[in-house]
């Protein structure tokens, strides 16, 4: 089973597949042809097809360059090996000097065509819960403490680090309104349920409110384009952040008993 860290990733929305693999494989096209002075990425299958209510083709230029690339939508039955196909191409003085053909694999992560994937190492031993549950009975550990002891020494700094991009989240969905892009009429809720307060709300509704408007939060900043925690997809991101901050208000759990808590939902989730 591999490292937390490939859970749990900061990056764009609203599709780990749609948009942070597109951002990861642009990045890297950009970086290995440092002398390109325009480029051009033509999506193909689901990146096309859904590409423009995803914000595809924004994140490749915001992270290519805005005014130097273009970007093509090709709704044809051409027939790749993987659905979210891309095309990129690097030119430099109107001359092709580069041409990748990546795969959105998921999760966050992409394939080069005629590259060897890279395909992050298992850290831990054991593959199910049922394994994992044996294990730290016979061992008397905690789930966290078993996730300290598989990964890497700072696996809780990263950890801290999501949870502190998850409370951004949470902060900047709720200080926004108005209608989410897309042209579908959607308002924001966010901040809207988190005011609504009555005089004869009862302690449970308040709970519920609070929680969904934390929620909702963190869902329209992921609709939006916004950077997110995958927890562990994109469309998942609201639910974890929503439930542990609430709890660390509510019972006054400390920033590393929340680290824990990802500790464990993240072997869950693995």
């Amino acid at each position: 089973m591999q490292s937390l860290k490939e859970l749990y990733k900061i990056g764009p929305g609203p599709s780990s597949s749609h948009t942070i693999g597109p951002q990861r494989a642009s990045e890297a096209f950009k970086s290995e042809n440092p002398e390109a002075d325009s480029y051009k990425a033509i999506l193909y299958g689901s990146l096309a097809k859904t590409g423009k209510g995803h914000l595809t083709d924004q994140i490749i230029k915001n992270t290519l360059g805005t005014e130097i690339t273009q970007v093509v939508f090709d709704y044809s039955d051409h027939q790749f090996r993987h659905p979210n196909t891309m095309l990129l191409y690097a030119y430099k003085d109107g001359e092709a000097i580069a041409e990748w053909t990546v795969y959105s694999v998921g999760g966050g992560s992409y394939e080069i065509e005629g590259r060897a994937p890279v395909v992050p190492i298992d850290v831990y031993s054991y593959n199910t819960f049922d394994e994992i549950k044996k294990y730290c009975t016979e061992k008397k550990l905690r789930i966290y403490e078993y996730v300290k002891e598989c990964e890497d020494g700072d696996i809780f700094d990263y950890l801290l680090l999501m949870y502190g991009q998850m409370k951004k989240s949470i902060e900047s969905g709720l200080s926004k309104s108005g209608e989410l892009q897309g042209g579908l009429g959607i308002q924001r809720k966010a901040g809207y349920l988190y005011s609504q307060r009555h005089i004869d709300e009862s302690a449970q509704t308040r709970e519920n409110r609070i929680v969904c408007s934390y929620a909702f939060a963190v869902s329209e900043e992921n609709a939006s384009g916004e950077l997110i925690v995958t927890a562990p997809t994109c469309g998942a991101s609201g639910i974890l952040p929503a439930v542990l901050l609430y709890m660390q208000q509510q019972k006054g759990f400390s920033d590393i008993d929340i680290v824990h808590a990802l500790a464990t939902a993240g072997i869950i989730g693995n």
